[in-house]
């Protein structure tokens, strides 16, 4: 146990990412259970248990999908224990099919989902605000602002869950999971609860139409008394002297642009502030203290403008004449993070502060001269990157041309096979959407190739899977195997053949599901060997049916962990055989391949190189050979 989070040390002070924080709180909170699906920017939270879990006598997992993992944390919460489950936003959409019936139902031990958002989608197809979610399903919301207030909101949203018999959503952003702070550690509790399911008392039996149905009323009731204990919350602080005209409402981690903005502008004394921790339902008798008083309000939230929604229809009551500013009208940006020069801006107009420049904008101009935008691209090495160029090989031998099919991508480090040189995916949507819309499209005859991971054909590819075989949509299925769930952090899946923690199990192989769902025509290649691969591929093309490839290698990130201390043999290019016809670029695109400009030919960054001879088989006059051989 020698992560801090583990630490049986009350009191001290030790430096912890907000997502760390958040495990701890959980320790402290006396959980029995914890289970997540990796997706940035939650995965920390996860890979934190998975190393303290078992000293502690906590059972962790990474679960099939975020639906499992809600309903493995739900079962332990019916039977007494308490326990929470945490996933990245978009992860939610797939939990929600579970979320509505739990907060119908009730909890009894303390249920805890951590939502971790992730405004300017740094991670993400989409920036969701997932507070729209927990309102619609009736689920309190707290929102921390610092690491040491994600540690103690998620010890008290366990406690508030068993209170008021709801799960309780703790809702991050990204520069609030991945930031770092001291933290200080408080005492954690191991609470022993004997399990035990309550046959007639707490019920979650079917055992009369009332008691199943019609719960919507005693839901509502449960959300009120929410809002009263949110009322006298200590997470939520008012400055306010009576004096001020401008106020600002923080809502959560915005609430550090607000107060680093007014002290900034020195300000303080003139604009009075709401620090807002407890968002859904908003405590309108708090709120309402603020904007009676003052002339203009600021929201500051991210991302949508969800308490500014509810701040003007509060004020329609309270104040009808306070001028709320935010993102509804554009004053702030309707997009993307917000930022100190955003805050910063915002509040020296409202305040008529002039705004000295910014050392930071020089260096934001001289940068674009020095620095460039770097796309997005596969690892060195990487055998997503030789499947796709086997792949694009076997499509120009059987279709003639590469227009003639689809290639529906999925989420996930395979999923960058749309960038060049490589541009070989043309959709990409959510968790395992490529096997259902290629049947969409082969309905019309539109050929398809549908293009997933390991990890995410076990999260949702299966029911898609087995629609294809059951329908007769004779779609073409490519499974990128890297054996790893690599771009969340490494995680585990069924076909690993390990649990979160180490366990050794039995692995759940792809092919076998594959074959026992109807599919007739499965084979399994190595993808650093390129020719079989492509032979592969060309027979999948050619199947009458649906066909599946499992392109099989491990993750070369992971590949050369497990060598250390030892590195793979590098590769280097012959000069004198190179003819500089930049096929290795040009097709290939590995990241360690290089171009001398005044010498006309290929090169490989020897610190880059995997050892995955790819390259080598690529070069047509073979000009690319292992270092100690050239």
């Amino acid at each position: 146990m020698s992560h801090p989070v583990a630490l049986d040390k009350p009191g001290k002070r030790v430096v912890l990412m907000g997502n760390e924080a958040i495990t701890r709180g959980a320790i402290e909170g006396g959980i029995a259970l914890a289970s997540g699906y990796p997706g940035t920017p939650s995965s920390e939270i996860g890979n934190t248990f998975t190393r303290v879990a078992k000293p502690l006598g906590i059972h962790f997992e990474w679960s099939a999908n975020e639906k499992v993992a809600l309903e493995v944390a739900f079962g332990a919460s019916m039977v007494g224990q308490r326990a929470i489950c945490s996933m990245k936003h978009v992860g939610v959409n797939v939990a929600l099919d579970i979320l509505n019936p739990i907060t119908l139902r009730g909890v009894k031990g303390g249920l805890v989902l951590v939502s971790t958002d992730d405004p300017s989608q740094h991670s993400s197809r989409t920036e969701q605000d997932n507070r729209w979610l927990g309102r619609h399903n009736d689920v309190p919301i707290l929102e921390p602002s610092s690491p040491q207030e994600a540690k103690d909101l998620t010890k008290y949203a366990l406690e508030l869950s068993e209170q008021v018999k709801l799960p309780v959503m703790i809702r991050t952003v990204t520069r609030l999971s991945h930031m770092r702070s001291d933290v200080k550690l408080g005492e954690m509790q191991r609470l022993n609860r004997k399990p035990g399911f309550d046959w007639d008392g707490f019920s979650y039996r079917v055992a009369g139409f009332e008691k199943l149905f019609r719960r919507h009323e005693e839901r509502h009731g449960k959300i009120d008394s929410v809002q009263e204990v949110f009322e006298g919350s200590s997470f939520n602080e008012l400055k306010l002297n009576g004096k001020e005209k401008i106020g600002v409402i923080g809502v959560g981690f915005a609430i550090t642009y607000v107060r680093d903005a007014l002290e900034h502008l020195g300000v303080e004394d003139r604009v009075a502030w709401l620090k807002l921790v407890t968002t859904n339902p908003m405590p309108e008798r708090l709120v309402a203290r603020l904007i009676e008083s003052v002339d203009t309000v600021l929201i500051a939230e991210e991302v949508d403008p969800f308490i500014e929604l509810h701040v003007k229809a509060l004020a329609k009551d309270v104040n009808p004449d306070v001028k709320i500013l935010g993102r509804m009208n554009g004053f702030i940006p309707r997009e993307g993070e917000l930022s100190h020069e955003v805050i910063d801006a915002r509040v020296a107009e409202l305040t008529g502060v002039e705004l000295a420049p910014e050392a930071r904008d020089d260096l934001e101009e001289a940068k674009g001269d020095l620095l460039f935008d770097r796309m997005l691209t596969m690892c060195a090495g990487c055998p997503h990157r030789s499947t796709i160029y086997a792949l694009k090989k076997a499509v120009q031998a059987v279709k003639g041309d590469l227009m003639n099919v689809v290639v529906n991508g999925d989420i996930g480090c395979y999923g960058l096979a749309h960038a060049p040189p490589m541009e070989f995916e043309d959709t990409y949507f959510c968790m395992g959407a490529s096997i259902g819309v290629s049947q969409g499209m082969q309905r019309f005859g539109v050929d398809t190739i549908a293009w997933i991971g390991d990890g995410t054909f076990f999260h949702a590819g299966i029911p898609a899977l087995q629609n294809a075989v059951h329908n007769n949509a004779p779609i073409k299925v490519v499974v990128a195997d890297n054996q790893a769930v690599a771009m969340t952090g490494f995680q585990t899946n069924p076909q690993l053949g390990r649990t979160a923690t180490g366990d050794q199990v039995e692995p759940i192989m792809i092919e076998d599901i594959a074959k026992a769902s109807g599919v007739k025509h499965v084979e399994v290649v190595d993808p650093y060997d390129l020719d079989t691969t492509e032979e592969a591929f060309k027979r999948m093309l050619g199947f009458d049916g649906v066909a599946m490839v499992i392109a099989r290698r491990e993750c070369a990130m992971v590949a050369v962990r497990n060598m250390r201390p030892e590195r793979p043999p590098v590769y280097c290019v012959d000069q004198e055989a190179c003819i500089g016809c930049k096929q290795c670029l040009n097709t290939y695109g590995c990241p360690a391949l290089m171009w001398n400009e005044g010498e006309r030919k290929a090169s490989i960054d020897t610190t880059l190189c995997m050892g995955c001879t790819s390259c080598a088989q690529v070069c047509p006059v073979g000009a690319i050979l292992r270092r100690d051989e050239a």
